[in-house]
């Protein structure tokens, strides 16, 4: 992964998983927390500072992200999680055994709409 990219987990997301993601892979992850957004932030402000920032892969499980890229575009990227609620330990095992797709952020080619 490029150095000057950053990790973004939503909070839908524990802010354990992403110290989890953090140790795992090296990479600069933060979570919705340590981006100081207040609890009450909505995912189009996340988009627009996101999209500011430039270099960000979302990590959501979320269905308004996906919605909202293909609407008005990247960046930011944006891995979407595709599973049901789950305990942090079930969803880090998702993650872990999928490492190799989507957690293998060299490979992603994004294209604009």
């Amino acid at each position: 992964m490029l150095p000057d990219w950053e990790i973004w987990l939503d909070n839908n997301l524990s802010p354990v998983i992403a110290k989890w993601l953090k140790d795992y892979t090296g990479w600069d992850v933060r979570s919705f927390y340590t981006l100081d957004f207040p609890p009450t932030t909505k995912d189009d402000e996340v988009y627009w500072r996101a999209r500011e920032k430039g270099n960000v892969i979302l990590i959501s499980k979320d269905t308004d992200f996906p919605n909202l890229i293909n609407r008005l575009g990247s960046p930011p990227k944006l891995v979407s999680i595709q599973i049901g609620n789950t305990d942090n330990r079930v969803l880090w095992n998702f993650e872990t055994t999928y490492q190799r797709g989507y957690l293998n952020f060299e490979n992603i080619r994004c294209t604009n709409n």
